[in-house]
């Protein structure tokens, strides 16, 4: 049973890799679920959002990645995401309730 359930979850895995290797085209920025702006992948850009409760993230946008540069929040985790360039590809920050998600052609 086991292997049954760990064979499923490596090829749902692969499944999911296989679609979403596509480059990614924009990125949705939202923030408290609302979408804030749509964000060209292909232009080199950097964009302040403020997030829920004054806090901030400054996104920059280079080379077809979008990645989180600076944050106010205490922990940081979405500076440590690192560059998104693959469509499904996505930065969250909790403290500041801001959330940006790549996305291709297909989606």
């Amino acid at each position: 049973m086991a292997v049954s359930l760990l064979a499923l979850a490596v090829f749902f895995g692969g499944w999911y890799c296989l679609m979403h290797q596509e480059p990614a085209l924009w990125a949705e920025v939202r923030v408290d679920g609302k979408l804030l702006d749509t964000l060209d992948l292909s232009k080199n850009q950097e964009v302040t959002i403020t997030g829920a409760g004054g806090g901030t993230n400054r996104l920059v946008v280079e080379e077809g990645a979008i990645r989180c540069e600076e944050a106010s929040c205490p922990d940081k985790i979405c500076v440590r995401q690192g560059k998104q360039s693959r469509d499904g590809g996505q930065i969250v920050c909790l403290p500041n309730r801001m959330s940006v998600r790549v996305k291709g052609a297909g989606r």
